[in-house]
């Protein structure tokens, strides 16, 4: 998800095909041309620049209507319905592993299967890819990417993964686990306890938060062949 805009234009996109089995999006303003991966734009008035990423989270709708119940939804246009309907029945056989595709795959990098489902977290320069069969199995990481401390966390009953640095108020925190639904985490030191969302709820730091990330969510084969210089959690 990016802004809508670059270089003090508002931009109106249209999908205009595939490079590496990756949307390439074309802008009705200037007529360049954009990755979706990388939200880069390679071909045109525009080359060189770069749309800004918009947080998002992927969750159930139960989920997110308990955290904004104000919250406005996007329905399909009737004359779409089917198209949505199709796109979901094969990422729902994608998700499954039942269905895979390879058409147009920019290069090859065997550390991982091609279709591995994996978490991306991008800072500055620095890529690192988290496999999701990992995260659900350890539900929370603490790990680095850059330099930067960082903490992922998965919530199983939402398929939800939310990421965070681990900087707070000059500190970096390590934290302990508390076995619940969904997982807490507690900082030893003060213990404070924070919540999935990364918001402080109990203890001396209540009301703090940490720093979200943007979790990025791809196959492997998508990943690594825009970001090829990636790291993978838990590889030597």
């Amino acid at each position: 998800m990016f802004r809508a805009e670059a270089g003090g234009k508002r931009l109106t996109f249209d999908l205009a095909g595939l490079i590496g089995s990756n949307f390439v999006m074309k802008d009705q303003q200037t007529g360049s041309r954009w990755q979706q991966a990388t939200g880069e734009c390679f071909e045109g008035p525009m080359k060189g620049r770069k749309l800004e990423p918009y947080p998002f989270l992927i969750t159930t709708w139960g989920e997110w209507r308990r955290q904004h119940p104000g919250t406005l939804a996007l329905v399909p246009k009737a004359e779409y319905r089917e198209n949505f309907d199709f796109m979901a029945g094969m990422l729902e056989q994608q998700r499954r592993g039942e269905m895979t595709f390879t058409r147009g795959i920019l290069r090859e990098d065997d550390r991982l299967p091609t279709h591995e489902q994996v978490i991306g977290l991008e800072l500055g320069a620095a890529h690192k890819a988290y496999p999701l069969a990992r995260l659900q199995q350890e539900e929370v990481i603490q790990d680095q990417v850059g330099g930067e401390p960082v903490v992922l966390v998965y919530d199983a009953r939402n398929e939800m993964t939310t990421a965070f640095s681990r900087r707070l108020e000059g500190r970096v925190l390590e934290f302990n686990v508390l076995e619940s639904a969904p997982v807490q985490l507690v900082d030893p030191e003060t213990g404070s306890v924070f919540n999935n969302y990364g918001e402080c709820v109990r203890g001396p730091l209540e009301g703090k938060e940490l720093e979200p990330l943007t979790p990025l969510p791809s196959f492997w084969f998508s990943w690594a062949e825009f970001f090829p210089e990636t790291e993978i959690y838990g590889s030597s």
